[in-house]
């Protein structure tokens, strides 16, 4: 049975507690709420007040709401810049009103693909046209607005050829067929899903000369082998098709013709051919496994080895020989408008610095999991904050609350919106994004400096289905552990972060079998309704936690950054960084042991600052707050590089940035790492070592007094 209130709040009764009880700011001479638990970052006195704040808030969000929400916004599918986007957009901005905020459209232009024909012909041994469509569900309504499968900013081709199995695609892979006599030469690749970023797979074929590439996803990952499929089970139908975009968005984001500036009604555009994000890539386009089954069957050639095969119920071959395949793609390529939807709800103290809250309403089809779970909590935060605004409460920071459009084919509208506000981020304490975020496993990726305020906030949330908070399930979970990854790519943190230097934290949950669904028409209210979050629970949950986080982030006396353990990081990633040199080139060509002293250079200012901290917060010094707040806020700043990571410019982060050859997974110090193990040009990593060594003196002097 799921718990659909924290323990906290079922504690309260409403005589207790009331909305009407909420201040602005608490007057100096009233006596502050009952409570007793510190909360890091604000003094004793406020911290009462802010856990009064969250119990509020808490009481809102609830699964009725949610199940409610998802039942209208996913009526029919989403796909960014159509007619079902936009009405997607409306019904946001009737609920944003409905709860007494003020929500703005704010319209980008950017250049994508639509497929305008997909057809994919088994040519030999025997003919045979594979479906490229899911067949309908009785209860989807809207059902010829889902597109065929489609591989978003791939280009057109009308190719003909032989088959070649190239297992995830991965550059390994493509090194794998090359030691075993095969070649892909003029091929059609076939791969599956899984292990990296599709558009690292098509970027690895057409450097080894393929033609063409086909992306279907094995029941191994994620189909029958893991469970029962849909309609009765959540794991991926032998007709389902996982869409998605191709964009080398490792290379940059947002609209490709306008990197690094926002895509505006008449903004300059590079040509196509010029763009980033389109470099390098052939005609590409996603099957389902019962589509792929008839061409791994008839493939001829050497059995692949053991961890190449997947799940269908015969031995896999790399070929080429016995298997044939026409392509033919026609895909529109235009210029179109898509639409964020943002509220601002202006601090009282300091307005002028921001903690943002976002998640993408976009999807390739309906999107009830990817990714209307997050846009649906951030209404619900959104219809808390709405009742307290309406008792005369304002939070001391500005908090941006955003549903952003064209995240799925290369986070269009959050890195528009970033690019165009890019003055007014410098003030911008955090980004707090979610991209599905509706199930019972619950997991993180942050900045260091944020690890303690994700731990901190789990701890405040009760977990539907079991007698603890967030933060008891995410330890279950892991073996005892809370695991937080580190930002890489895939998702709208990445223009906050990466480029801008925003301390950002990416919360997310989902339930077993999630994977099945993914960018599938199967991603709908049935499945979300079943198999997903039936009681819409854990969406509530997911609301309080990234509410409370956000509310504290707005209301700290200091703001809780903290930066001795990202210090203590970054020197072990140099240490790592000289070791691995020794592994691979037998010497070290680089030497950063400047950098590592200088990193815990770092880290001793960083632990000075915070006793500095925790002893203005015991006086309640409100004048060393805000030069505390101006340094903490300063120091992930530091960490950027204005010239840019080498062969990527737009990227500036040197400390992490998503893999060059991964696409989604986080390369740690990835300016000295692609320099030196990608592009294996030394010159280049010493001159970005002195870049870094440049930014660790500079986060260090900003922590000093």
């Amino acid at each position: 049975m799921f718990r659909s209130r924290t323990p906290a709040l079922a504690a309260l009764s409403a005589a207790a507690i009331t909305l009407a009880t909420v201040a602005a700011v608490p007057p100096a001479s009233a006596a502050p709420p009952a409570g007793t638990d510190p909360i890091a970052g604000f003094t004793p006195e406020n911290a009462r007040w802010q856990r009064q704040y969250e119990r509020l808030l808490s009481a809102v969000p609830s699964g009725k709401e949610g199940q409610a929400l998802d039942a209208e916004l996913s009526a029919e599918p989403g796909l960014t810049t159509t007619t079902g986007d936009r009405h997607r957009v409306d019904r946001i901005v009737a609920r944003l009103r409905s709860y007494g905020l003020e929500p703005e459209v704010r319209t980008y232009y950017a250049y994508l693909s639509r497929p305008k024909r997909v057809s994919v012909e088994m040519t030999a041994p025997r003919r045979l046209d594979l479906p490229v469509k899911e067949k309908p569900r009785p209860w989807q309504k809207h059902f010829d607005q889902v597109i065929p499968g489609h591989n978003g900013m791939s280009p057109s081709g009308d190719v003909q050829g032989e088959v070649v199995y190239a297992n995830y695609g991965r550059p390994e892979d493509f090194d794998l067929l090359a030691e075993s006599g095969v070649s892909v030469q003029g091929k059609i690749v076939l791969v599956r899903y899984g292990a990296v970023f599709r558009g690292i797979k098509p970027r690895e074929a057409a450097r080894r000369g393929a033609r063409a590439v086909l992306i279907y996803s094995d029941p191994a990952d994620d189909g029958f082998v893991r469970g029962p499929v849909y309609p009765d089970g959540p794991w991926r139908a032998s007709d389902g098709i996982q869409r998605g975009s191709i964009a080398q968005i490792q290379l940059a984001a947002g609209d490709p013709l306008t990197p690094g500036w926002p895509a505006t009604k008449g903004a300059r555009r590079v040509k196509p051919s010029e763009a980033p994000m389109l470099k390098g890539l052939i005609p590409t386009t996603p099957i389902s496994y019962g589509a792929a089954e008839p061409l791994l069957r008839a493939l001829r050639g050497t059995q692949v080895p053991k961890t190449w095969q997947g799940g269908l119920p015969f031995p896999y071959r790399f070929g080429p020989g016995g298997t044939k395949v026409h392509l033919d793609l026609k895909n529109d390529f235009s210029v179109r408008p898509l639409w964020d939807v943002t509220v601002r709800i202006p601090g009282s103290r300091r307005p002028d610095q921001e903690v943002v809250l976002g998640a993408h309403h976009d999807a390739w089809t309906y999107g009830s999991l990817d990714n209307l779970s997050g846009a649906e909590n951030v209404l619900q935060v959104g219809r808390a904050l709405g009742r307290l605004l309406k008792q005369g409460w304002r939070p001391k920071r500005t908090i941006v609350l955003a549903t952003w459009d064209g995240e799925e084919y290369g986070l269009f509208g959050s890195t528009e919106y970033a690019e165009q506000q890019a003055g007014r981020l410098r003030n911008a304490v955090a980004y707090v994004n979610m991209d599905g975020a509706g199930g019972s496993e619950f997991g993180a990726a942050a900045t260091p400096a944020l690890d303690q305020s994700v731990i901190d906030a789990a701890k405040e949330v009760a977990w539907p289905g079991t007698s603890g908070t967030v933060y008891d399930a995410w330890k279950a979970q892991n073996d005892g552990q809370t695991p937080i990854d580190r930002i890489g790519g895939g998702s709208d943190f990445q223009a906050f972060f990466q480029r801008y230097g925003v301390p950002a934290m990416d919360l997310g949950a989902g339930s077993p079998g999630s994977a099945g669904n993914y960018h599938c028409s199967c991603d709908d209210h049935y499945w979300m309704t079943r198999f997903g979050d039936p009681g819409f629970e854990y969406h509530a949950a997911m609301s309080r936690l990234v509410g409370i986080a956000a509310l504290r982030l707005a209301n700290a006396d200091v703001v809780p950054l903290t930066y001795r353990p990202y210090a203590a990081e970054t020197a072990s990633y140099l240490t790592d960084f000289t070791n691995e040199q020794r592994q691979k080139l037998g010497s070290v060509v680089v030497d950063v042991s400047r950098d590592v002293q200088q990193a815990k250079a770092w880290q001793a200012a960083a632990e000075a600052l915070q006793a500095r901290a925790d002893d203005a917060l015991r006086r309640g010094d409100t004048a060393a707050f805000r030069r505390l707040n101006d340094k903490i806020m300063q120091a992930e700043r530091d960490l950027l590089t204005g010239a840019g990571l080498p062969g990527r410019p737009w990227y500036r982060h040197q400390i992490y940035a998503p893999g060059i050859d991964t696409g989604y997974a986080t390369q740690r110090l990835p300016a000295l790492h692609d320099a030196l193990f990608t592009d294996h040009d030394p010159v280049t990593a010493r001159a970005y070592e002195a870049r870094l060594y440049t930014s660790l003196r500079a986060a260090t002097r900003t922590l000093t007094p």
